[in-house]
């Protein structure tokens, strides 16, 4: 069992499980739009994710002389090597990917990856702090809807509405992230929207945004124009009473990080779009 738990902390650590729900989220997605999505556009969406979230993790866990304290950047630390060249690898299948996606999503992608070009010169080389989780927050929305956005026909206002839910749903998730790992993030010298904020403003910034989410939530209702349109409401409404569960009950979910575990688990429940 120690075994078995180590390997899918390896593949957390190496965020395989951020890149299929992504993945998933996005086909999902395409299915509630009732737009076909070339397979090259998942393919390319779960390159760039990996690829962003590994060398955010390559530049954090290098960053410090000492051993990081988190499992994740000490991973990256000690194994940079390979990792690297496992992210030349993937750069360069992500490159030929090019060649296949539609002309109109390789424009909206090129200036997406212009936005993760500032994100990485701001905190690598200028080092500045811009609300770092709400800016990720809105580039992985943009990227789940890219291919929609990019090549879907007219699209009615309850798709929007969805957008919108994603970047809500994912600013909740990387806030309580920054606010369960505080600790860790102060002794290794990390920013994040807690140690920038603090606790008391974290939590009603959450507070917030949790209320905005609701909001959102019972306005498309009355949008929604098809079944699936209003089964993903209720996923939504599940992936958000799991994140509330996770600010409600802190002591339980900061246990064997199981905030990170089930934090990161909400973004593949899309997919059960398909059970229906």
């Amino acid at each position: 069992m120690t075994y078995l738990k180590h390997i899918f902390s390896v593949l957390r650590w190496l965020s395989l499980d951020v890149v299929v729900g992504g993945i998933i989220f996005t086909k999902a997605v395409a299915l509630v739009a009732r737009v076909d999505l070339h397979w090259s556009i998942s393919a390319a969406l779960g390159c760039c994710i990996w690829l962003i979230y590994t060398l955010d993790h390559l530049i954090d866990g290098n960053s410090l002389d000492k051993k990081p304290s988190t499992g994740r950047h000490s991973f990256h630390k000690k194994y940079r090597t390979p990792i690297f060249l496992l992210f030349v690898i993937v750069s360069g299948f992500g490159l030929r990917l090019l060649f296949y996606l539609p002309y109109s999503t390789l424009i909206y992608g090129c200036v997406l990856l212009g936005f993760v070009g500032l994100y990485f010169l701001s905190i690598w080389l200028f080092r500045i702090y811009f609300a770092k989780e709400i800016f990720i927050a809105v580039l992985y929305s943009c990227g789940i809807f890219l291919g929609v956005f990019s090549i879907g026909p007219q699209l009615d206002i309850t798709i929007y509405f969805l957008f919108v839910q994603t970047i809500l749903l994912a600013s909740i998730n990387l806030l309580l992230f920054s606010y369960y790992e505080i600790s860790t993030d102060i002794q290794d010298g990390y920013r994040s929207w807690t140690t920038h904020f603090g606790i008391p403003k974290t939590l009603k910034h959450l507070r917030w945004l949790f209320s905005f989410l609701g909001v959102s939530i019972i306005g498309a209702f009355f949008f929604s124009q098809s079944f699936e349109q209003m089964y993903f409401q209720v996923i939504f409404i599940a992936m958000a009473v799991t994140l509330g569960l996770i600010y409600a009950k802190p002591l339980w979910f900061k246990e064997k990080e199981r905030f990170r575990w089930i934090g990161d688990a909400i973004f593949i429940l899309p997919g059960m779009i398909y059970w229906f």
